[in-house]
Protein backbone atom coordinates (compact mmCIF):
# COMPACT_ATOMS: atom_id res chain seq x y z
CA UNK A 1 0.00 0.00 0.00
CA UNK A 2 0.93 3.04 -0.87
CA UNK A 3 1.61 6.10 1.97
CA UNK A 4 0.70 9.67 1.11
CA UNK A 5 0.78 12.88 3.33
CA UNK A 6 -1.05 15.69 2.77
CA UNK A 7 0.03 19.02 4.10
CA UNK A 8 -1.48 22.26 4.85
CA UNK A 9 0.91 25.29 5.70
CA UNK A 10 -0.97 28.27 7.51
CA UNK A 11 -0.64 31.80 8.21
CA UNK A 12 -3.55 34.01 10.08
CA UNK A 13 -3.67 37.50 10.76
CA UNK A 14 -1.14 38.73 8.51
CA UNK A 15 -1.02 42.47 7.85
CA UNK A 16 -0.49 43.92 4.40
CA UNK A 17 3.07 44.77 5.26
CA UNK A 18 3.72 41.15 5.44
CA UNK A 19 1.85 40.24 2.41
CA UNK A 20 3.83 42.14 0.21
CA UNK A 21 6.97 41.90 2.00
CA UNK A 22 7.73 45.18 3.84
CA UNK A 23 7.64 43.79 7.11
CA UNK A 24 11.39 43.55 6.53
CA UNK A 25 12.87 45.19 9.42
CA UNK A 26 15.08 46.92 7.08
CA UNK A 27 12.24 48.53 5.23
CA UNK A 28 10.29 49.38 8.08
CA UNK A 29 10.38 53.53 8.96
CA UNK A 30 11.65 55.27 12.10
CA UNK A 31 9.18 58.36 12.14
CA UNK A 32 7.38 58.25 15.41
CA UNK A 33 4.09 59.81 14.40
CA UNK A 34 4.07 57.72 11.56
CA UNK A 35 4.52 54.45 14.01
CA UNK A 36 1.94 56.14 16.35
CA UNK A 37 -0.73 56.38 13.08
CA UNK A 38 0.08 53.08 12.55
CA UNK A 39 -0.91 51.86 16.18
CA UNK A 40 -3.86 53.25 16.65
CA UNK A 41 -5.57 52.61 12.73
CA UNK A 42 -6.96 49.25 12.35
CA UNK A 43 -5.47 47.19 9.89
CA UNK A 44 -6.47 44.66 7.96
CA UNK A 45 -5.80 41.16 8.15
CA UNK A 46 -5.51 38.59 5.90
CA UNK A 47 -5.33 34.53 5.98
CA UNK A 48 -3.43 31.90 3.56
CA UNK A 49 -3.00 28.12 3.29
CA UNK A 50 -0.79 25.85 1.37
CA UNK A 51 -1.83 23.19 0.19
CA UNK A 52 0.99 20.33 -0.48
CA UNK A 53 1.51 17.04 -0.60
CA UNK A 54 4.03 13.69 -1.10
CA UNK A 55 4.02 10.36 -2.32
CA UNK A 56 6.56 8.61 -0.64
CA UNK A 57 6.61 5.42 -2.12
CA UNK A 58 7.18 6.96 -5.68
CA UNK A 59 9.21 10.10 -4.45
CA UNK A 60 6.92 12.13 -5.86
CA UNK A 61 6.26 16.05 -4.47
CA UNK A 62 3.29 17.76 -5.45
CA UNK A 63 -0.01 18.05 -4.56
CA UNK A 64 -1.95 17.58 -7.91
CA UNK A 65 0.27 14.16 -8.43
CA UNK A 66 -1.16 12.65 -5.63
CA UNK A 67 -3.67 9.77 -5.71
CA UNK A 68 -5.22 11.11 -3.58
CA UNK A 69 -5.71 14.44 -5.34
CA UNK A 70 -9.17 13.56 -6.46
CA UNK A 71 -10.87 12.98 -2.83
CA UNK A 72 -8.25 16.35 -1.42
CA UNK A 73 -9.47 18.53 -4.49
CA UNK A 74 -13.28 17.82 -3.57
CA UNK A 75 -12.54 18.20 0.51
CA UNK A 76 -11.15 21.69 -0.31
CA UNK A 77 -13.68 22.90 -3.08
CA UNK A 78 -16.30 21.67 -0.70
CA UNK A 79 -15.07 24.10 2.22
CA UNK A 80 -14.33 27.17 -0.15
CA UNK A 81 -17.95 26.74 -1.36
CA UNK A 82 -19.47 27.09 2.15
CA UNK A 83 -16.45 29.66 2.79
CA UNK A 84 -17.78 31.46 -0.73
CA UNK A 85 -21.32 31.43 0.26
CA UNK A 86 -20.92 33.34 3.52
CA UNK A 87 -19.43 35.97 1.49
CA UNK A 88 -22.17 36.18 -0.93
CA UNK A 89 -24.56 38.49 0.69
CA UNK A 90 -22.03 41.39 0.93
CA UNK A 91 -20.05 40.82 -2.51
CA UNK A 92 -22.77 39.51 -4.60
CA UNK A 93 -21.45 36.43 -6.26
CA UNK A 94 -22.52 32.71 -5.49
CA UNK A 95 -20.26 29.96 -3.63
CA UNK A 96 -19.98 27.63 -6.36
CA UNK A 97 -18.57 29.51 -8.97
CA UNK A 98 -15.06 30.64 -9.86
CA UNK A 99 -13.29 32.31 -13.00
CA UNK A 100 -10.01 33.12 -14.02
CA UNK A 101 -8.14 36.53 -14.34
CA UNK A 102 -9.01 36.98 -18.35
CA UNK A 103 -12.60 36.80 -17.07
CA UNK A 104 -12.97 32.50 -17.48
CA UNK A 105 -16.00 31.41 -16.03
CA UNK A 106 -16.12 27.60 -14.42
CA UNK A 107 -19.24 26.07 -12.55
CA UNK A 108 -17.74 24.67 -9.79
CA UNK A 109 -14.23 24.32 -7.65
CA UNK A 110 -13.30 20.84 -9.40
CA UNK A 111 -14.25 22.30 -12.88
CA UNK A 112 -11.44 25.21 -12.34
CA UNK A 113 -8.81 22.66 -11.45
CA UNK A 114 -9.08 20.87 -14.51
CA UNK A 115 -6.04 20.67 -16.56
CA UNK A 116 -3.99 22.95 -14.06
CA UNK A 117 -1.09 24.70 -14.67
CA UNK A 118 1.64 26.59 -12.53
CA UNK A 119 0.51 30.28 -11.96
CA UNK A 120 -2.92 29.61 -12.91
CA UNK A 121 -5.20 31.84 -10.96
CA UNK A 122 -8.76 31.44 -9.58
CA UNK A 123 -10.88 33.71 -7.95
CA UNK A 124 -14.33 32.86 -6.28
CA UNK A 125 -17.54 33.82 -8.11
CA UNK A 126 -19.13 34.66 -11.18
CA UNK A 127 -17.57 37.35 -11.78
CA UNK A 128 -14.65 40.46 -10.47
CA UNK A 129 -13.74 43.89 -11.54
CA UNK A 130 -12.22 43.13 -14.63
CA UNK A 131 -9.23 46.10 -13.86
CA UNK A 132 -8.16 44.51 -10.70
CA UNK A 133 -8.36 40.68 -12.00
CA UNK A 134 -6.70 41.90 -15.30
CA UNK A 135 -3.38 42.88 -12.77
CA UNK A 136 -3.27 39.09 -11.06
CA UNK A 137 -2.03 37.25 -13.73
CA UNK A 138 1.83 35.45 -12.30
CA UNK A 139 4.30 33.73 -14.28
CA UNK A 140 7.86 32.74 -13.72
CA UNK A 141 9.14 36.31 -12.78
CA UNK A 142 6.38 37.68 -11.39
CA UNK A 143 5.53 36.19 -7.98
CA UNK A 144 1.79 37.19 -5.34
CA UNK A 145 4.49 39.94 -3.91
CA UNK A 146 4.53 42.04 -6.84
CA UNK A 147 1.05 41.44 -7.49
CA UNK A 148 -0.15 42.34 -4.01
CA UNK A 149 -2.50 45.26 -4.59
CA UNK A 150 -4.52 43.32 -6.83
CA UNK A 151 -5.05 40.51 -4.60
CA UNK A 152 -5.86 42.27 -1.39
CA UNK A 153 -8.49 44.60 -3.44
CA UNK A 154 -9.81 41.22 -4.24
CA UNK A 155 -10.36 39.67 -1.21
CA UNK A 156 -11.33 43.09 0.74
CA UNK A 157 -14.46 42.43 -1.71
CA UNK A 158 -15.28 39.02 -0.26
CA UNK A 159 -13.63 36.45 -2.59
CA UNK A 160 -11.37 34.00 -2.34
CA UNK A 161 -7.92 33.46 -4.27
CA UNK A 162 -6.81 30.55 -5.49
CA UNK A 163 -2.75 30.28 -6.74
CA UNK A 164 -1.59 27.24 -8.37
CA UNK A 165 2.63 27.31 -7.62
CA UNK A 166 4.62 24.92 -9.35
CA UNK A 167 6.03 21.84 -7.62
CA UNK A 168 8.53 19.41 -8.26
CA UNK A 169 6.08 17.37 -9.88
CA UNK A 170 2.20 18.88 -10.83
CA UNK A 171 1.28 21.45 -8.88
CA UNK A 172 0.69 22.92 -5.41
CA UNK A 173 -2.03 25.36 -4.37
CA UNK A 174 -1.92 29.06 -2.55
CA UNK A 175 -5.47 29.86 -0.76
CA UNK A 176 -5.24 33.56 0.27
CA UNK A 177 -8.60 34.89 1.84
CA UNK A 178 -10.15 37.30 4.84
CA UNK A 179 -11.86 34.00 6.16
CA UNK A 180 -9.62 31.94 8.98
CA UNK A 181 -10.83 28.16 7.38
CA UNK A 182 -8.57 26.70 9.82
CA UNK A 183 -11.36 25.05 11.96
CA UNK A 184 -13.06 23.34 8.57
CA UNK A 185 -10.10 22.48 6.88
CA UNK A 186 -9.19 20.60 10.41
CA UNK A 187 -11.80 18.64 9.90
CA UNK A 188 -11.88 18.33 6.60
CA UNK A 189 -9.13 16.39 6.91
CA UNK A 190 -10.52 13.75 9.43
CA UNK A 191 -12.79 13.21 6.72
CA UNK A 192 -10.79 12.03 4.22
CA UNK A 193 -7.60 10.44 6.59
CA UNK A 194 -7.78 6.43 5.06
CA UNK A 195 -4.54 4.04 5.45
CA UNK A 196 -2.51 5.23 2.63
CA UNK A 197 -2.66 8.81 3.46
CA UNK A 198 -2.39 11.05 6.82
CA UNK A 199 -2.99 14.71 7.10
CA UNK A 200 -0.73 17.57 8.89
CA UNK A 201 -1.55 20.98 9.53
CA UNK A 202 1.75 23.02 9.97
CA UNK A 203 2.29 26.69 11.70
CA UNK A 204 3.94 28.27 8.52
CA UNK A 205 5.91 30.34 10.95
CA UNK A 206 7.38 27.28 12.18
CA UNK A 207 8.81 26.32 8.58
CA UNK A 208 11.75 28.20 8.30
CA UNK A 209 13.82 25.76 5.87
CA UNK A 210 13.07 23.67 2.98
CA UNK A 211 14.17 20.48 5.69
CA UNK A 212 11.15 21.95 7.97
CA UNK A 213 9.12 21.76 4.35
CA UNK A 214 10.14 18.18 3.47
CA UNK A 215 9.41 17.47 7.35
CA UNK A 216 8.40 14.04 6.17
CA UNK A 217 10.87 12.45 4.38
CA UNK A 218 12.78 12.54 7.74
CA UNK A 219 11.11 12.87 10.57
CA UNK A 220 7.43 11.45 9.95
CA UNK A 221 6.67 9.87 12.95
CA UNK A 222 7.89 12.73 14.87
CA UNK A 223 7.37 16.13 13.35
CA UNK A 224 8.47 19.87 14.35
CA UNK A 225 6.97 21.96 17.02
CA UNK A 226 3.91 23.28 15.10
CA UNK A 227 3.40 20.42 13.32
CA UNK A 228 0.13 18.41 13.79
CA UNK A 229 -1.24 15.37 12.62
CA UNK A 230 -4.80 15.23 12.10
CA UNK A 231 -5.95 12.07 13.38
CA UNK A 232 -9.70 10.67 13.69
CA UNK A 233 -9.46 11.60 17.54
CA UNK A 234 -7.37 14.59 17.23
CA UNK A 235 -8.14 18.37 18.99
CA UNK A 236 -7.37 21.37 17.40
CA UNK A 237 -4.71 22.80 19.38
Amino acid sequence: MHMEILKIIYEHDMTLEHLSGDDDPRNRMTDREHTLASFLAPQKTYNRYYFTGTNLDENRFGLSSMHAWPVVREMIGGILHDAAGESSGKSSFAGRDWHRPDGTHHNSFSEGLEDLRPYDVLISGDTSNQDIRSKLILDDRTGVRERFEPLTALLDRGHLVILAEKAHHGCDLHLFCRHNLYEPLFHGCKDILNPGLRCFTINGKRVNSERHFYFETWSLDRPPHGFQEVTPDARIR
